[in-house]
């Protein structure tokens, strides 16, 4: 059996590791190099560039729904959506994720009645769907229903003790927990627009209801009832606890900045699969209402564009490291292998180790090696 002396060894790990490639940062992800929209049409405002089906200006810019506005009177600009109560911040048209990520300003207002609406421009036909956030209420014995027309998408009610002013939640929250509906309480929104067809009302907005239902009415207004509809994780962020516990001046609804996350599919208008993912490399998906569309693995880019998925490098360093070894790009794949005198396994780090032949001199910083087999 062959035998490697220890400073020999150091050696060989030393002579493979200069063999290989400067691994990137762990967990990097990968968004579209060059986003894409039609031809002739202004795709960018301020530092946010938007893809098609989104768009600005004429209507042959963005598919039916997904028009967008940029705001010039802002610095910088402000992309905005529907009727511009909701800040556009992020895309996302990754085959694992399509979303578009807004913002919206302050608490869902109500009327002495309990009564509100949540708008935004979020037409019920439209392409938009509010499934990944959450209704969240803060207040004493109170109930909150978010609804279209007669279809509830999410309700929950929170209760007080008489006297404790809510002071158990800020306690509650500041430690990481969620509300249980104990001075607030939150809920996931479960629409599925395909489970009511006919149902909805053809109105741009949702209905925020509240009921109160506590002996004392008195002493549960004296904390005032705040609605929202936000991601999941805004409502346990202390600033925002901060400011909507403070006595010493009225809530400012500009410093309650709300997340939302939108899902879309291309829906109505002529909408199948030939007219909508254009793209070479592309996959069509029937999704609930409309369609949405993946670039083929080994592809990035635009699917709802012509040529708009583009072959992936991954040989290229600002790709997530797959090849430690000798990397070869080809059309939606790579040849990835150890260097030449090398064998192991090349898609992990530090795994390609010399091919040691007895009998043959090795040097490394001015001192040389015989690799020996000293079974024989």
């Amino acid at each position: 059996m062959a035998h490697i002396t220890t400073i020999l060894g150091v050696l060989m790990a030393a002579a493979a590791a200069a063999m290989l490639i400067s691994p990137l940062l762990a967990g990097a992800e990968v968004y579209p190099a060059e986003v894409q929209g039609m031809p002739d049409c202004d795709i960018t405002c301020g530092n946010i560039s938007v893809p098609y089906p989104f768009g600005m200006g004429p209507a042959r810019c963005y598919w039916p729904g997904f028009n967008l506005t940029c705001n010039h009177t802002s610095n910088p600009p402000w992309l905005l959506l529907g009727d511009g109560t909701l800040q556009v911040k992020e895309f996302s048209l990754t085959n694992w994720s399509t979303f578009v990520a807004v913002i919206r300003t302050g608490d869902i207002k109500v009327n002495g009645n309990g009564e509100g609406t949540l708008g935004g421009g979020l037409t019920t036909n439209g392409p938009y769907t509010i499934s990944s956030n959450k209704l969240i209420l803060l207040g004493c014995n109170v109930q909150a229903t978010l609804k279209n027309s007669d279809v509830i998408v999410s309700s929950c009610s929170s209760f007080c003790k008489n006297g404790d002013r809510l002071s158990h939640v800020r306690s509650t929250l500041e430690e990481g927990m969620q509300c249980s509906g104990s001075g607030c309480c939150q809920s996931d929104i479960v629409f599925d627009p395909a489970d009511v067809v006919g149902r909805l009302a053809s109105s741009t907005s949702y209905d925020v209801q509240l009921k109160w239902f506590g002996w004392n009415r008195s002493a549960d207004h004296q904390w005032p009832a705040y609605v929202f509809i936000a991601r999941y994780d805004w409502f346990s962020h202390t600033p925002v606890l901060e400011e909507l516990f403070r006595t010493d001046a009225p809530v400012s609804a500009d410093a309650i900045q709300l997340p939302l996350l939108l899902d879309w599919e291309v829906v109505g208008h002529g909408a199948e699969c030939s007219n909508v993912c254009k793209s070479r490399h592309s996959d069509c998906i029937k999704g609930k209402r409309g369609y949405i569309c993946l670039c083929n693995d080994g592809y990035q880019g635009n699917p709802y564009i012509t040529n708009g998925c583009k072959d992936i490098d991954e040989c290229n360093e600002q790709y997530p490291k797959t090849c430690y070894g000798d990397c070869t790009n080809s059309d939606g794949s790579h040849d990835c292998r150890c260097p030449p005198g090398t064998h192991g396994d090349p898609t992990m780090p530090d795994a390609c180790f010399i091919n040691f032949v007895p009998g043959k001199q090795y040097c490394g910083n001015l001192i040389c090696y015989y690799y020996q087999d000293e079974g024989k």
